[in-house]
């Protein structure tokens, strides 16, 4: 995938039929969340064959989990529907739950006074500093790479981007590309005029459990 604009023969305007033909193909309910993950999956494909040496993250680096990270509106359906299938009622409720605490205290935070705030991501695991919902992170969490994991450590320290954290631009590029589709591809399920704006993780994921699911969103446009 190179490129970004959704004129026809473009990248963008490939996945966006893409996932719209996958899209007609499943249950109206799981329409969205379909998408996400099939996105997700393109888009993992797609960079496989990237080289990955260079990159500094790794498995038990959360550091980056307090930042703003926006999300699709068919991503946080797939998430939901992930906590869901991997939890309890009870477990699922009382995860969703402290998902919606953290969504009013960011509401308000912008990218650059959500980072000095330090308000890290339900998911991240406070002991392992893993994610929890691996599988099914966004596209977002997805292209954002690090080359430099001592940038990464300043920037932490420092609770300021005095220090800019080198990412890898291809796959930043490919993931954006993919989201673009994904956002395309969910207006026109909706028969809408524009893509919606991305929200915020916990934001996105507290109004699609409000809404219940796919076709409630769909349904609400």
């Amino acid at each position: 995938m190179s490129g970004g604009d959704t004129a026809s023969g473009s990248p963008v305007a490939w996945l966006v039929r893409e996932l719209r033909a996958h899209m007609r193909k499943r249950p109206k309910r799981f329409q969205l969340s379909d998408a996400a993950l099939h996105a997700h999956a393109i888009y993992e494909t797609n960079v496989a064959r990237l080289d990955a040496s260079h990159l500094a993250c790794a498995a038990g680096c959360g550091s980056c989990c307090a930042a703003h990270v926006g999300v699709e509106i068919a991503e946080a359906f797939a998430i939901l529907r992930h906590i869901r299938e991997t939890r309890s009622p009870h477990d699922a409720a009382a995860l969703l739950a402290k998902v919606a605490d953290v969504a009013a205290k960011v509401a308000g935070l912008t990218p650059a006074t959500r980072w000095p705030a330090q308000i890290f991501c339900v998911f991240l695991d406070g002991v392992t500093q893993s994610c929890t919902i691996y599988p099914v992170r966004p596209l977002a969490c997805r292209g954002y790479t690090s080359t430099d994991l001592g940038a990464c450590q300043a920037t932490t320290a420092t609770l300021a981007h005095d220090h800019p954290i080198p990412a890898d631009a291809e796959r930043q590029v490919r993931a954006l590309q993919v989201r673009q589709a994904l956002a395309e591809a969910s207006a026109r399920l909706a028969e809408l005029d524009a893509p919606c704006d991305h929200l915020e993780l916990h934001v996105a994921l507290t109004q699609a459990a409000e809404l219940g699911d796919d076709l409630a969103w769909v349904r609400s446009q």
